[in-house]
């Protein structure tokens, strides 16, 4: 199917990429990337993309952080002038189109209905029951499908448990995270608090301790936490809405003591 897409000759001007877990999605958009800006494969508008140096492609990541209205504005105030390079052909990014804020849906709409000439706009979503019906409308949708296999093969590197592979399929989406968060031991650090929250939940000590480590994790790496821990309690709602509300009520001794109470629950 990757290839089907990536062979159209006549691309539509905006597409919406739907995430499965364990997609190939970086692969899949820079395969994406030089069949739209590419004259010959392996030419030197392909290598560009390949290397990350074709200057008129922007990306926004809604996974890191909420997307603006600045974020897109700066996209629409780049892409309305001339571009560098001589290809004249411009490519934005918005990873997590979901986490875009109202005003910055609105300031992008008008923008993705009438582009300018030979601007391309790729949005992906692991949610797409949260994009607006306004945003969809104007996206050629398509779903990328797991790739459970690959993914695994790729994981054999790391010294990884059983339970360790089985988290990491249920919590992640992309194998350049799962990649990233290995290697700098993000995916290890949070694996192993939310194995002590569990374990030791009843060791006043041990949770003393724990809720000194849990101060020093920033929101994201909070958020992995509870993922890991929904993906070892799966049946567990009020981690899920704990989860679903982070954003809410970001103090983290509070989301400390509500994780902790939930778990103390759960005997």
């Amino acid at each position: 199917m990757y290839n089907n897409i990536i062979n159209i000759k006549n691309k539509t001007h905006a597409i919406l990429l739907v995430e499965s877990k364990l997609c190939d999605l970086h692969a899949f958009i820079q395969d994406y990337l030089k069949s739209i800006v590419a004259i010959l494969p392996n030419d030197k508008w392909a290598q560009k993309i390949e290397n990350k140096t074709y200057y008129d492609n922007i990306s926004v990541n809604g996974y890191a952080s909420n997307i603006k209205k600045e974020d897109i504005l700066n996209i629409i105030n780049r892409f309305s002038k001339t571009g560098v390079e001589e290809r004249g052909i411009k490519i934005y990014i918005i990873y997590g189109i979901e986490y875009a804020t109202s005003q910055a849906v609105n300031s992008l709409l008008k923008f993705l209905e009438e582009p300018p000439k030979n601007t391309y706009a790729i949005l992906t979503t692991r949610s797409i029951n949260l994009v607006l019906p306004t945003i969809k409308s104007r996206c050629q949708t398509y779903i990328l499908k797991s790739n459970i296999k690959s993914t695994n093969e790729k994981l054999n590197q790391f010294k990884l448990t059983i339970e360790q592979k089985q988290i990491i399929s249920r919590v992640y989406h992309s194998y350049d995270d799962i990649n990233t968060d290995l290697r700098d031991n993000t995916f290890n650090n949070a694996y192993n608090l939310a194995k002590i929250f569990i374990d030791k939940k009843n060791d006043l000590i041990s949770i003393k301790q724990l809720q000194e480590q849990f101060a020093k994790f920033n929101y994201k790496q909070i958020e992995l936490v509870l993922k890991i821990l929904i993906a070892i309690l799966p049946n567990n709602e009020k981690l899920f809405e704990l989860l679903t509300n982070i954003n809410v009520n970001p103090i983290k001794i509070l989301l400390f003591d509500n994780i902790w109470s939930i778990l103390q629950s759960n005997t």
